[in-house]
């Protein structure tokens, strides 16, 4: 009987494991998608610090990298019975568990910051390197025709960019603090292509471009991207609730199958 319970335990460890080993996979596969995704590509490319949003799929492949080795311990341990590795699994289990609440928990309460950086790198983007510099321009101009949106709230940001300015005369009519300026042509709607298809945008510096706006995107781009990044977001937290469950439930069964491993290898001594 002692013996059927302690297969069966084995047997569980064993499954739960192999599961723990398949979502350390999960976990590298989200972290590659987060990696080559062109939407995060894109944010990563307009940020000042590209390293540190890098970072998080890093984070992420690594942490699955590290969940695939744990499962293979807590497995070989299982199968052959072995406390040692049982027991270096369940220490590590820990430690990776509460490093993975402590990221969780810090994402969770940095999400205005998050936000915050996102803007301001797009503001920097618009305001100084789209004139000069194509990379950027190109990046923009693709996150602008795929959401259907214009500038970082609006498209009066574009008011405030050099780009728009284009040169000191136009600063000198009042173009940054104005109404009158251009936008890029990946602001424009179906209409405005329409009605103005080799100039929309471009050539909207004749009159206040408020008179424009029914041509152009409405939506600014900060809402449409922060959408995206909350759908990534909302895939990782699923991916780590799935991911937490499997290593309590691990954690819990390793440990009463080393007790028990502990309690068959003690000889019993007779009184």
């Amino acid at each position: 009987m002692a013996t059927g319970c302690l297969n069966t335990l084995r047997s569980l460890v064993f499954t739960l494991n192999l599961l723990l080993w398949l979502a350390g996979l999960g976990l590298i596969g989200v972290g590659l998608w987060l990696r080559f995704d062109p939407i995060f590509s894109s944010l990563v490319f307009l940020s000042d610090s590209q390293e540190n949003l890098n970072l998080s799929a890093y984070l992420l492949i690594g942490s699955g990298a590290l969940m695939a080795l744990l499962g293979f311990f807590g497995c070989f341990g299982a199968w052959r019975r072995n406390q040692l590795f049982l027991t270096i699994f369940f220490t590590l289990l820990i430690i990776v568990f509460c490093m993975e609440l402590t990221c969780a928990v810090a994402a969770y309460s940095h999400q205005d910051i998050i936000r915050h950086y996102v803007e301001s790198s797009m503001y920097q983007t618009m305001q100084h390197r789209y004139s000069d510099e194509s990379e950027y321009r190109h990046i923009f101009d693709s996150i602008q025709n795929r959401f259907e949106c214009c500038g970082v709230k609006s498209y009066r940001d574009w008011l405030y960019s050099t780009w728009s300015r284009n040169g000191e005369q136009r600063a000198e009519l009042g173009i940054g603090a104005g109404n009158i300026g251009k936008v890029p042509m990946s602001c424009c709607n179906r209409e405005g292509l329409m009605a103005y298809p080799s100039e929309c945008g471009v050539g909207f510096d004749k009159m206040e471009l408020w008179t424009y706006e029914h041509f152009l995107h409405l939506q600014g781009c900060s809402d449409a991207l922060y959408r995206v990044a909350y759908q990534h977001l909302n895939i990782a937290i699923c991916t780590s609730v799935v991911v937490g469950a499997l290593q309590l439930i691990s954690l819990f069964l390793s440990m009463v199958l080393c007790c028990c491993l502990n309690a068959t290898a003690t000889p019993k001594t007779n009184f």
